[in-house]
């Protein structure tokens, strides 16, 4: 699935991995500091820890504690100042005079910047490896204040609190990764999911065609969505209800000139001049046909019977139908193509009257003493009708089913309708019409349609065996 910036989906999508990414920094930000300071908590406690009991004996005894704090002593005193312990002292006069100190207590201390300060803690760092954590405290004595400087040896190996933050930082950086990836991934299915409605709302708006009186259910739309929803299905009202107004005043002005052309055309029979009546005949039936067209559009089901029936046996009757016109006007219709019946679904006689307006335009078209050819393909089922006439340019072809268009192709007739029929004919059926030029000359219009399942009923008994004669 392409996902666009502009698209919901899109949307979402860049807002989930915008929160995740936000999500992995901050927690990696915030578990790092946590990490440091529980660290750091867990060291000044054990300075102080350290420091407790040497500032109990300080402030017991005095000057005469530090006997108590020699290397060589056994006891707490002797184990701080081991050769491998991690954790060195000094005691200091104010004035910063070492009365005491404990093996390797150098480098690092005595801290002579922090006398005079009640606490303070320090860390020291140098080039050549050393680090010390520490812990400067001024003690009441009976003999006057003293300064006590406990650190430890973060080097060292009993210290390995100190790298936990650096050590844990990468592997729970990879596991916030990988969880924010899952949670992006679900919130992602959660939005696909959540989006399934809309697309089959969208799905259902697709296949609704015109005069259909289904509109979009509402079926697990979300509340946000379904007023929208709702105010499309009342578009689609108005707008069938405004289509069929159309169709009503159409229909109602065809019929209205039906009966002043038919009484036109008495009239006219009875003029004595045969050349004027001859004339305006011919306007008179141009007149007709354009009544009879407007009425065909009017009356254009939107809703088309889905009826099994023999495409083949449509054309025939339609051929013979408009044989007799096509004589008197010096021109015919030759009928070929498959012999057999051709099935297709839909309406019957809205396919002839597709067949009838090729018929009469190609009947225009071409000129007297030719023959209109009339062609049925079995896959995909076509019809095809070729004329001997000027032909149609490329250019113009998009051009010639829209609706009162008109080009000069030589004498013409009628309001440039009955091809706008074909094609919305052909689209309700689900199918299209195509313009060709013609070997020889002319043009051909095919009109193709969804093939139908066979089925053996009993032949028609037409007289018709597809090879091609004069109608």
């Amino acid at each position: 699935m392409r996902l666009s910036p502009r698209s919901l989906l899109g949307r979402l999508t860049a807002t989930f991995a915008a929160i995740a990414a936000a999500a992995i920094l901050l927690g990696a930000w915030l578990l790092n500091r946590e990490l440091v300071g529980t660290v750091h908590s867990i060291h000044e406690v054990t300075l102080q820890a350290m420091a407790e009991p040497l500032t109990e004996r300080l402030r017991a005894d005095g000057v005469r504690a530090l006997a108590g704090l020699a290397p060589a002593q056994p006891g707490p005193a002797a184990q701080l100042a081991g050769l491998r312990s991690s954790f060195r002292y000094v005691v200091l006069t104010p004035a910063g005079e070492v009365l005491v100190a404990s093996v390797h207590a150098q480098p690092g201390l005595p801290r002579h910047d922090l006398l005079g300060r009640e606490e303070a803690s320090f860390d020291v760092q140098d080039g050549g490896g050393l680090h010390l954590w520490g812990l400067s405290r001024t003690v009441q004595t009976p003999d006057g204040p003293l300064v006590l400087q406990v650190a430890q040896d973060m080097t060292s190996v009993f210290a390995v609190l100190d790298d936990v933050p650096r050590a844990v930082f990468w592997p729970l950086v990879s596991l916030l990764v990988a969880g924010a990836a899952l949670l992006f991934l679900a919130n992602l299915g959660i939005a696909l999911l959540l989006l399934r409605p809309l697309r089959r709302a969208a799905a259902e708006a697709a296949a609704i065609r015109p005069g259909e009186a289904r509109r979009i259910g509402e079926r697990g739309i979300p509340t946000e969505v379904r007023p929208l929803i709702r105010a499309v299905n009342a578009a689609l009202d108005r707008l069938d209800e405004a289509f069929a107004r159309q169709r009503r005043f159409s229909q109602d002005v065809a019929h209205e000139l039906r009966t002043p052309l038919a009484i036109l055309t008495t009239e006219v029979d009875l003029l004595e001049d045969r050349a004027v009546a001859e004339r305006l005949r011919r306007d008179l039936d141009g007149l007709a046909r354009l009544v009879a067209q407007l009425l065909e559009a009017a009356e254009a089901a939107p809703r088309l019977p889905d009826r099994l029936f023999d495409l083949a046996q449509v054309c025939a009757t339609t051929a013979q139908a408009l044989a007799p016109a096509a004589a008197a006007a010096g021109r015919s219709i030759t009928l070929g193509g498959e012999p057999g019946p051709v099935w297709v679904r839909g309406d019957p006689d809205a396919l002839g009257r597709a067949v009838r307006n090729l018929l009469e335009n190609a009947l225009t078209h071409t000129p007297p003493g030719t023959a209109v050819e009339l062609r049925l393909r079995a896959s995909p089922p076509t019809v095809e009708v070729a004329d001997r006439g000027p032909g149609i340019p490329e250019a113009q072809r998009a051009l010639v089913f829209a609706r009162f268009w008109r080009a000069d192709r030589g004498r013409r007739g009628g309001a440039g309708i009955g091809l706008s029929i074909v094609s919305e004919i052909a689209a309700l059926h689900g199918g299209a019409v195509e313009i060709r030029d013609n070997e020889g000359g002319g043009a051909v219009f095919a009109l193709t349609l969804p093939a139908a399942p066979a089925r053996t009923p009993q032949r028609d008994k037409r007289s018709l065996t597809g090879s091609e004669r004069p109608m």
